[in-house]
């Protein structure tokens, strides 16, 4: 093979490795950096010093694979310096018939290699190259961001003084056990967490260290936040009739939504459901002046529409919204939009009857179905609410007893986000009802979740802010996965826990 040749040959191979590098560096740094970043937020158990084999050992992976895949052969690479350097194919025949001697072959060879002599090698380019320094850069940013984030397990438990049981604790717990006991909330979720308060002063009389202490309290936050959480299935309904876009069914989320009460409060509902059905009915709409009103047929049309496109789009939600179809409030939902019942019928169904009837008594049949209806939902919806009050009540109780930071608490994203109505046309509008809207996360007014406020530490005896306890407990409950102390089912409910407490003090934090 001609000297000129291998020259060429040589310069690709110097751009596969420099290539490989780049890509082994890309994949190293961004999984290391994303790695390490992770582990840095507490968000995965193993501890950050771990980022470095990762990266290296993907950096090794990477570069190997694309050392393999960007290899070129001989004949590939004659292709290449043909088509670069228009040569006729001169490299191509060459390289195929190397092995023969043949007096025209010869002079061939000697013409190429002649060609070849005169180009410069830095002429052969990299293909390409741009993609692979735009990863490495992604991948040094990866890694600096990783650097800057705040390290939340930078937490050391310095000291671990005995614990007793108090006199006002043990009082505020059986006060706080009899509360529930006593609650609406329905027996299945009642008798669950009921029981989980009764092991847990169980497990505080024999606890003598105040880390066991807080491993027994983040135990049982976990496992009354999971009851709580599936008490109440408020949120993924109206979350799905909120997403669903629709007009319509956005102002019917907002008229089922209870996170402002602290009890039952059929006045707020019934105000709620008078002006979604004023909605339905269009009889919210101020038309601008000069505006001619709309004719009977005119608005029997947009009644029949309203009608059909809910009921669909309702049935549509409820499935989609993946809460069980025996659900007491998905159940009356799917009744608003599919009920054919005596003295009623859901929307679907009262949609093509329409055309047939006067305005006056399609509207009338409209408030017939809310008002058959209306007992029912807010049955369901004041069930949910309790529910969840009651936990989140207890919740809070033993925050205050013990200083565990409270997680978010479950609401309906556009509630948390205090998000508006909007037909999308710039006409009809509702905006979120600031008063009403309930505190992130909390139970009323004044409660709070994981934030900066400041709270007594029982281990250091200083005040200290919720985020550093939250690494206390952590640490403490990370040690206890590691060694295999729970269940798979366990593990999933505390780690909804502490990601719950992490968001409320990112919030805080304002990121």
């Amino acid at each position: 093979m001609n000297s000129n040749f291998l020259k060429f040959k040589r310069r690709a191979s110097g751009i596969r490795i420099a290539k490989s590098l780049l890509a082994g560096a890309s994949a190293g740094l961004l999984s290391g950096g994303t790695f390490l970043m992770l582990s840095r937020l507490a968000i995965i158990a193993p501890v950050p010093i771990i980022s470095l084999p990762v990266g290296f050992g993907v950096f090794l992976v990477i570069g190997i694979a694309a050392y393999l895949a960007l290899g070129l052969s001989d004949k590939s690479l004659a292709k290449r310096l043909d088509k670069d350097f228009s040569l006729n194919e001169r490299v191509q025949t060459m390289i195929e018939n190397s092995g023969e001697d043949t007096g025209i072959l010869k002079l061939q060879r000697e013409d190429t290699e002649s060609v070849l002599s005169k180009i410069n090698t830095r002429d052969f380019k990299a293909r390409r190259l741009w993609i692979y320094i735009v990863a490495l850069l992604l991948g040094i940013c990866m890694l600096v961001a990783a650097f800057i984030v705040p390290n939340k397990r930078n937490v050391t438990v310095i000291d671990d003084p005995p614990f007793k049981l108090s006199n006002m604790q043990r009082a505020g717990l059986l006060e706080l056990i009899s509360y529930v006991e006593n609650s609406n909330m329905e027996q299945r979720y009642r008798g669950a967490i009921v029981s989980e308060l009764e092991t847990l002063i169980g497990d505080l009389e024999v606890a003598d260290r105040m880390s066991e202490m807080k491993i027994e309290l983040a135990e049982s936050m976990a496992y009354i936040l999971a009851i709580t959480c599936d008490s109440s299935s408020s949120a993924e309904l109206l979350d799905a009739l909120w997403n669903s876009g629709d007009f319509y069914l956005k102002h019917l989320a907002k008229a089922l939504d209870a996170s402002s009460w602290k009890e039952p409060d059929w006045a707020d509902f019934a105000e709620k459901m008078t002006e979604y059905e004023k909605v339905v009915l269009g009889e919210d709409e101020e038309l601008p002046e000069g505006t001619p009103a709309p004719t009977e047929e005119e608005k029997k049309s947009t009644l029949a529409y309203v009608l059909e496109s809910s009921g669909r789009k309702i049935s549509l939600a409820m499935t989609l919204s993946k809460i069980p179809a025996e659900d007491a409030l998905r159940v009356v939902l799917v009744r608003l939009a599919e009920a054919d019942e005596p003295g009623f019928k859901g929307y679907s169904l009262l949609a093509p009857d329409v055309p047939s009837l006067t305005y006056e008594n399609a509207a009338a049949n409209v408030s017939d179905t809310i008002n058959a209806l209306a007992d029912d939902i807010y049955a369901a919806v004041s069930t949910n609410r309790t529910n969840a009050f009651v936990g989140e009540y207890t919740m809070t109780k033993l925050s205050t007893l013990f200083l565990v930071p409270l997680p978010e608490f479950e609401r309906p994203a556009f509630v948390k986000n205090n998000e508006s109505i909007s037909d999308g046309a710039g006409g009809s509008s509702q905006e979120g009802d600031n008063e009403n809207a309930p505190s992130d996360g909390g139970v009323g007014d004044g409660a709070t979740f994981g934030s900066k406020d400041l709270v007594l530490d029982p281990i250091t005896g200083k005040y200290v802010e919720y985020g550093t306890i939250y690494g206390e407990y952590y640490a403490l409950m990370l040690k206890k996965i590691e060694e295999g102390s729970y269940t798979d089912e366990q593990i999933e409910m505390i780690e909804k826990y502490f990601a719950l407490l992490y968001s409320g003090i990112k919030k805080e934090d304002g990121n």
